[in-house]
């Protein structure tokens, strides 16, 4: 359980990864390696051809969703520097996008995400037609990955249409790594967390079902107070989906309970470790940035204590990794990435 003694005090903002072109750089995933190893994944995507992710392949995929696209990764080096950004190592697929991340009990790295390489989009992908690949990778590290198209594997495991890794980093939970999958049946979507292991699929939890017809979406999962706890973004936008999140808790195979938390949140992708959250704190806008500390859901309604702001301006998907006694997270600003650090004191 991560815990907050005092209030962080920031040690700066700044760009660390800078779009190529009219393109972007979307996507961080944060993780800690055995050492005290700190990398980020992030996609570098380039600029469609006329706005729409639709004119690489003709299919139905999100406006910032082009293809090709491709996950790059960077070391944080001495004196909080980042190392040059590098592809993953040969054996990936041409096309592939949003990392989920996370470590074994062995120290092992568990790599998931997507690829529409020769295939559909999401919202194309069918369970008895053309799918979404789905893919893992695992290793010591970046350097030195196996690589498994687990596509067949999981829509059977999950008798998913479509789903995809939620991005980000992601928690270890009794020595497995604990993959949230965004799971679309039909036009009805809920998570379902896939637990790994040595590159094999060892358990699954229930399926995570929204309240009241709300339909789940990208989803961090932490281990808190000894829970499994489930932070999960609601589906869509423009007003739907917005001001709210879901959270639900449990021992990591079945959910024990939920609830629904209304914030200002516009729907978007956010971090969670242990009580620590990173989120855009506007309703309507992804933007203004915030670290804030959570009240344990299962004791009575979520309250939320901001510690710190990350400044003015767009703030998009974001990572949050805790190395001693500093905070670093990573977000979407400009089409790039920054980091913002911290210092607590004590976490």
């Amino acid at each position: 359980m991560t815990e907050i003694y005092g209030m962080p005090v920031q040690m700066g903002t700044r760009p660390i990864v800078a779009p190529i072109g009219a393109g972007e750089a979307r996507i961080p995933a944060l993780v800690r390696l055995p050492g005290e190893r700190l990398l980020l994944f992030y996609d570098e995507r380039p600029a469609p051809a006329s706005g729409t992710g639709a004119d690489f392949n003709g299919l139905t995929m999100a406006s910032d969703l082009p293809n090709p696209n491709r996950i790059r990764w960077m070391q944080r080096v001495e004196a909080g520097e980042w190392s040059a950004a590098r592809p993953l190592p040969e054996g990936a697929p041409a096309v592939s996008s949003d990392a989920c991340v996370g470590v074994d009990e062995q120290g092992v790295m568990h790599l998931a995400f997507a690829s529409a390489e020769g295939a559909v989009g999401y919202m194309d992908s069918r369970a008895d037609g053309e799918r979404l690949r789905a893919w893992w990778a695992w290793g010591s590290g970046p350097e030195d990955l196996t690589y498994a198209d687990m596509t067949d594997a999981l829509y059977e495991a999950t008798g998913a249409d479509a789903l995809f890794a939620t991005s980000g980093a992601t928690a270890s939970v009794d020595g497995d790594v604990a993959m949230p999958y965004v799971v679309r049946v039909g036009e009805r979507t809920h998570v379902r967390v896939v637990y790994a292991r040595g590159g094999r699929i060892t358990r699954l939890a229930d399926p995570l079902v929204g309240p009241d017809g709300i339909l789940l979406d990208e989803t961090s999962v932490t281990v808190w107070d000894g829970r499994v706890v489930a932070n999960c973004r609601l589906q869509g936008f423009e007003g739907r989906g917005s001001g709210a999140r879901y959270l639900a808790w449990g021992d990591g195979r079945r959910w024990e309970g939920g609830r629904v938390w209304e914030l200002a949140d516009p729907g978007c992708n956010a971090c969670a470790s242990g009580n620590l959250f990173v989120h855009p704190h506007e309703r309507g806008a992804r933007a203004s940035g915030i670290l804030a500390q959570l009240s344990a859901p299962w004791e009575g309604p979520i309250r939320a204590r901001s510690l710190v702001g990350m400044g003015p301006g767009p703030f998009g998907y974001s990572d949050i990794a805790v190395l001693g006694d500093e905070a670093v997270v990573v977000f979407e600003r400009d089409r790039g990435l920054w980091e913002a650090s911290f210092l607590p004191g004590r976490w």
